[in-house]
């Protein structure tokens, strides 16, 4: 089961009724599966953007009692799929937490989604962010592209937690700045579609804003540090307990972020907005700039809800 779901989140091929099969099989069977496996498992679900609330209770619940027999690549794996799942999973992290001291010199190309997986779930525990961020901070050259770009939140997170420490690799702020800043994603047709309609309803704003901190903002006021996110298929879990779709860690990291750096922000998302009339749309946009406290002045609109 773990090997064919890997296999299918590593070849990108969607395959939902499989996925919910074995997720209805793992929690009635984790006794046969190892460390790997159960690292294996997790990744692939996460990778495959899918998720099963049962199935990572049960690895939450397991991993802990035999996090001996974990290695620095199944504790990275764990760790980053339940961050990017979003799962409470707090012995699992503890368990986890305590482990990495002694296995350091095994975390190698494991670091950077072991501290991100931290940093993205909240940790408050500050000694695995100086343990690892000792140990990136001493091999930085070594990193790639990505693996810097997904360090630059991480650096900003434990900046805003720790202020008054002294952070392993802050004096290379800047350079991982610039790496997170060319991994930004182009707008998209539906961000566009948005923009239009605000500026339409008299609220105008920045395009891809990008923040002092280096955070980018599909639709921005800077001066009121007021925001609209566009989220598309990219920013979500497909839930496959409940058929719903769930906003995945990555997204949450950020958003928590930006509220903790003053932004207020709404977003708009397209599981609100594709098949939908002009006319649900501006109320929905309405709605979402209600949010952000202003109260939207539209003929239009108002002739709309009269008429509704």
């Amino acid at each position: 089961m773990a090997n064919t779901v890997w296999a299918f989140a590593t070849a990108g091929i969607a395959a939902d009724p499989l996925f919910q099969a074995v997720a209805a099989e793992v929690p009635r069977r984790i006794g046969e599966f190892n460390a790997q496996n159960m690292a294996n498992t997790v990744w692939a679900f996460a990778t495959a953007g899918v998720t099963a609330d049962p199935l990572f209770k049960a690895v939450a619940a397991e991993v802990p009692r035999r996090i001996g027999e974990f290695n620095a690549q199944d504790m990275a794996n764990t760790v980053s799929a339940f961050a990017t799942e979003s799962v409470a999973a707090d012995a699992l992290f503890k368990a986890v937490d305590a482990k990495v001291p002694r296995k350091i010199l095994e975390f190698t190309q494991n670091m950077a989604n072991t501290i991100w997986a931290f940093a993205c779930v909240g940790w408050e525990q500050h000694h695995i962010f100086r343990e690892l961020g000792s140990s990136i901070a001493a091999q930085l050259n070594n990193f790639n592209e990505t693996e810097k770009s997904q360090l630059y939140p991480v650096a900003l997170y434990m900046q805003v937690q720790w202020p008054d420490r002294d952070l392993p690799f802050s004096a290379s702020l800047q350079s991982l700045r610039s790496c997170y800043a060319r991994g930004v994603a182009s707008p998209s047709q539906l961000q566009r579609d948005v923009s239009s309609m605000l500026r339409q309803m008299g609220w105008n704003h920045s395009f891809e804003h990008e923040t002092a901190e280096g955070f980018s903002l599909d639709l921005a006021q800077p001066e009121s540090k007021l925001a609209v996110e566009v989220d598309g298929p990219s920013h979500y879990l497909k839930d496959l307990s409940s058929g719903e779709n769930v906003v995945n860690g990555a997204t949450r990291f950020k958003r928590r972020q930006l509220r903790s750096l003053g932004w207020t922000v709404a977003h708009v998302s397209f599981l609100d907005w594709d098949h939908k009339s002009k006319s649900e749309r501006r109320q929905l946009v309405a709605a979402k700039l209600g949010d952000l406290g202003i109260r939207v002045e539209d003929k239009e609109l108002a002739l709309i809800t009269t008429q509704s």
